[in-house]
């Protein structure tokens, strides 16, 4: 029998899509990926936005036109928020939100449409993913504890939960591929016997030899001490994916991010620093609850004083049931759109400045497919790379960058 995942939203979905199709395999079904023809489709929700939610509905109906007999399961955060959208879809046989993807072949069996109580207490394993000849996502942590007043994401995931330390090693060395991304809905909250230790796992992790990132951080967890870390680690790839969201304090305050604008930029001064080329990346929510002219305008300019890399740009979307959503503020759509707008161009101004700094500079890039003759993938300071010529998937080359070149930069081998 043939069962298919269909993955929607953030890197721990990707992660524990990966355990899924494992999972499915394990118990004999022949397992593919995306909208192709099968017989059970597992669909991974997203609800981070209305976008988000709107994508996973949307979903069904595609698969339907594949095959309208399909059985359907569907998990993930956007049933988390809403199942009863699901579950009036006849093939639609069981939900599993965020609890019950570690057995999800159970789920499909017992064609359970109740929604699995959500795990608040521990940190529950998955299945090993499916092993992937370049980059490997390894999951360290679950839930969050910051509710932030626009997010959802606490109530659909529960609380901060971390995972054994001893088990995250195990299955890095365990895996074939080149690179691992460490990833996890917060991170920077992971512990150790309740205590925070986010650079213990990071120093046990470079012991092991194998290229490494991590996903998306908060900004207060790059101390000194960590920046430091950082910098000595032998395998660390150097990109910062440093979710700020507003560049404005006032901004901020109403959106209950603990931090401010100047220990953000204090702490990108000190990553330019350290590291040679790095990428810093954001979030930016555009048109939150309250967002003056005067507010857009210091996040515009404290945007360009830090210069980011790139950024990932989100009008803001209203979540009900967040503290967001009860406030007053909203700010007209014609106004938010002139704002993403101006964002968006900032974005390019950005990415450009990028390229053009690592033009002539050596870095490692990691083969992820071969496209029309092309050698593509990222380099460690995730810039997307063009290499002439056939190379083996999930091999690290050493390439000196030559300039832009289609989505991203084009490369020669360096033999220096």
């Amino acid at each position: 029998m043939k069962a298919s995942v269909i993955t929607l939203g953030c890197k721990v979905n990707e992660y524990e899509s990966q355990s899924m199709l494992n999972q499915l395999k394990k118990f004999g079904y022949e397992i593919f990926e995306g909208l192709v023809y099968a017989d059970i489709y597992i669909v991974n929700t997203c609800a981070v936005t209305n976008i988000g939610e709107r994508k996973s509905r949307q979903v069904l109906t595609k698969i339907k036109k594949l095959n309208p007999n399909a059985k359907i399961v569907v998990c993930g955060c956007a049933v988390q928020n809403n199942p009863d959208q699901f579950l009036r879809d006849r093939n639609v046989i069981a939900v599993a939100g965020n609890f019950g993807k570690h057995d999800i072949v159970n789920l499909i069996n017992c064609e359970n449409k109740v929604l699995p109580e959500l795990e608040h207490k521990k940190y529950i394993p998955f299945d090993k993913p499916i092993e992937t000849k370049a980059r490997q996502y390894i999951k360290i942590q679950d839930g969050c504890n910051y509710f932030c007043t626009y997010c959802l994401i606490p109530y659909l995931r529960g609380r901060s939960r971390s995972r054994e330390l001893n088990d995250i090693l195990n299955e890095i060395k365990d895996t074939k591929s080149n690179e691992i991304v460490l990833t996890g809905i917060n991170m920077s909250d992971y512990r150790i016997d309740d205590k925070l230790a986010l650079k213990t796992l990071v120093s046990e992790v470079d012991k092991l030899n194998k290229r490494f990132r991590l996903s998306s951080l908060e900004c207060n967890v790059l101390d000194d001490e960590m920046l430091d870390i950082l910098a000595n680690a032998k395998n660390f790839c150097p990109h910062f994916h440093l979710s700020l969201q507003s560049a404005c304090n006032d901004t901020l305050k109403r959106m209950n991010r603990n931090y401010t604008i100047e220990e953000f930029i204090t702490i990108t001064d000190k990553i330019k620093e350290k590291f040679v080329h790095p990428c810093i990346s954001t979030d930016i929510i555009v048109g939150f609850k309250g967002e003056t002219d005067d507010e857009f305008e210091t996040t515009f300019n404290n945007l360009k004083r830090i210069g980011f890399s790139f950024m990932h740009i989100f009008p803001y979307s209203v979540r009900s049931g967040t503290v967001a959503s009860r406030m007053s503020g909203d700010v007209d759509k014609s106004i938010v759109k002139t704002r993403e707008r101006r964002l968006i161009s900032l974005n390019r101004e950005f990415k450009q400045n990028f390229y053009n700094e690592n033009k002539n500079t050596v870095h490692t890039m990691l083969v992820e497919e071969i496209v029309d003759g092309y050698s593509v993938g990222y380099t460690d300071n995730y810039i997307y790379t063009y290499l002439e010529g056939k190379s083996t998937v999930g091999s690290i080359i050493k390439v000196r960058l030559i300039d832009e070149f289609q989505q991203g930069m084009g490369a020669q081998i360096d033999n220096n």
